[in-house]
Parts: structure tokens; C-alpha cells; sequence
């Protein structure tokens, strides 16, 4: 109820509080968005009747659409969610932005084609599937048994895990563990599946001050050299890897996670989706590749 009572007084006090001090052009370049100063003064002033209530400003970006900012923002450490603001006429809509038309995916399947991360199935899929994962998150435990059932449902398909750890201040240990895993994937991959899991399974046991122990102590159970993973997670190649992920993540405008992309259309919350329901969803877009 509290998260519904946020949305709607977001989306109605925004509309008059955003102020930025003039009116702008539409948002096609970053000097033209509204500051951070802004959007926090906004924040405040809609939200601030609440102290129970907390939120973060994660990224001030053009949206698509000229003149509408996309301000990302996560309330009380949940899921990033987009609000989406117009300085010029002071309103703002919470939602998602989706593409729409005879092709509407065919720009992310373009984005999505240096995806390089541990895969499963055929080399020549009739589609891929894409999923920036970020493995503190309990979301992405949760979606983690489903694509293994579509990934076994579906020999077709091609799986790619991609490591999208969000911020520090969200996730405190969710980088060291793209590191670790992301080393475990280059030894081996049989092993990267096993290693992911046991890392989701052992999300509650798992601490920043304790984060290398853990992910060491569970490398070794998944069968690799836990001194050697610890070291290439150190090193700056892995930083570079993980960092690559999270940019291509970016430039299709993720935010939260797990975000996964089905033949190129995004498709979050998947956990949430009936399996029968997501099943269809894959059907359709087998029958649909490329398209």
C-alpha cells in the first residue's frame, strides 16, 4: 500500500514541484536536464511528509522522447523505477517506456549482439535470450529456476547470462561477485552455472566484510582453484569484463534487475509471470525471430 500511495503522490505533486527555476527546451542534450539539486528539492517537497520514506537518484538522462527527461530513482532501496519529466511543463509519469511498432525490437536485438557472457544452447538459436543479472538481488534468485525450466522447455533458444550489479548503496557486495563469477565463467562454463547458483542460494549468508570468504569458500565447493578466481577477480581485466556488461546493460537502458530480453523485447519481473503465461510469450517470439 505504501508503494501505491508513493506512485500516485509522485506522479501528482511532481507535476507541480519540479521546478527548475525556468522554462527549458526539450531534453536532447545532458545541459538541458533538470539538475539533481532539482529533482531532489521535488523529491522532498512530495515526499518528505513521510519520514518512514527514503529514496535515491540513481541517473538524470534524455528519454527518447524530446523533452522528457528520464530520471531513475529506487524509494526505500527497492527496484529502480523511471520517472519521467517534463521541466518545461512540470509533470511527470512513473511507468516504462516501451517500443511499438511492426519491428519494435529490432533496434535492442542490434544493442544485444555483442552479448559475450556464459551461454547455453545452439550456436545457431531461432532466438536469443538475454539476461543482465545481478546475483545480491533476490529478484533475479527468484527468476534464476524459471530460466532454467525455459532454457530445458525451449532446446531452441539460446541463453546469455550478463552481470549487471547494481550500485554499492543498493547491493554492497553485488560487484565482487560479478567479479567471481565472471572468472569462474572464463574457466569454465559447465561450472559458471553451478557456481551462480550456490551463490543465490547463499544470498542470506553473505556479507560485504565477508564477501571474498564466501565467494571463495563456494568457488571451491563448485570445483574451481578458489585462490586463482579470487585473483583474476582482482585483476583489471575482470573489472573491464563486468564493467563492459554493465555498459551494454546501459545503452538498452536497464536500470533494475533481472531484465530479460527475449528475442530483443525486455521483459522484467519474470518471476512474476505465470509460467504458462511466459511460455506463450517464448512461443511467439520463436515464431517470430527476427522480427
Amino acid at each position: 500500500m505504501k508503494k501505491l500511495l508513493v506512485s500516485c503522490f509522485l506522479f501528482a505533486a511532481l507535476a507541480v514541484s519540479a521546478q527548475t527555476g525556468k522554462q527549458v527546451p526539450p531534453a536532447a542534450q545532458p545541459s538541458l536536464l533538470p539538475g539533481q539539486a532539482n529533482v531532489e528539492a521535488a523529491l522532498k517537497r512530495t515526499l518528505g511528509y513521510d519520514k518512514g520514506v527514503s529514496w535515491q537518484i540513481i541517473d538524470i538522462r534524455p528519454s527518447v522522447i524530446s523533452g522528457v527527461a528520464d530520471v531513475v530513482i529506487s524509494i526505500n532501496k527497492q527496484a529502480p523505477q523511471h520517472l519521467y519529466l517534463s521541466a518545461e511543463t512540470q509533470n511527470a509519469i512513473i511507468g516504462e517506456m516501451i517500443p511499438f511498432g511492426a519491428n519494435p525490437f529490432e533496434s535492442a536485438r542490434a544493442k544485444l549482439e555483442p552479448a559475450d557472457g556464459p551461454a547455453r544452447g545452439p550456436e545457431k538459436p531461432a532466438i536469443s535470450v538475454v539476461e543482465f543479472s545481478d546475483l545480491e538481488c533476490p529478484h533475479c534468485k527468484a527468476a534464476q529456476p524459471i530460466i532454467d525450466k525455459l532454457v530445458g522447455d525451449f532446446p531452441q533458444i539460446r541463453f546469455v547470462f550478463q552481470q549487471f550489479p547494481l550500485p554499492a548503496s543498493l547491493h554492497p557486495w553485488a560487484m565482487k561477485a560479478a567479479l567471481y563469477s565472471d572468472c569462474a565463467g572464463k574457466t569454465s562454463n559447465d561450472g559458471f552455472w553451478k557456481y551462480i547458483n550456490s551463490i543465490f542460494e547463499n544470498q542470506g549468508g553473505i556479507a560485504l566484510a565477508t564477501a571474498d570468504d564466501k565467494l571463495k569458500e563456494l568457488a571451491t565447493a563448485a570445483g574451481f582453484d578458489a585462490a586463482k578466481i579470487s585473483a583474476c577477480a582482482a585483476s583489471p581485466e575482470a573489472d573491464a569484463r563486468v564493467k563492459k556488461s554493465m555498459e551494454l546493460g546501459a545503452s538498452l537502458e536497464v536500470n533494475s534487475t533481472p531484465t530479460v530480453f527475449i528475442n530483443g523485447r525486455r521483459v522484467q519481473s519474470i518471476a512474476n509471470i505465470p509460467y504458462d503465461q511466459l511460455k506463450l510469450l517464448v512461443q511467439f517470439e520463436v515464431e517470430h525471430a527476427g522480427k
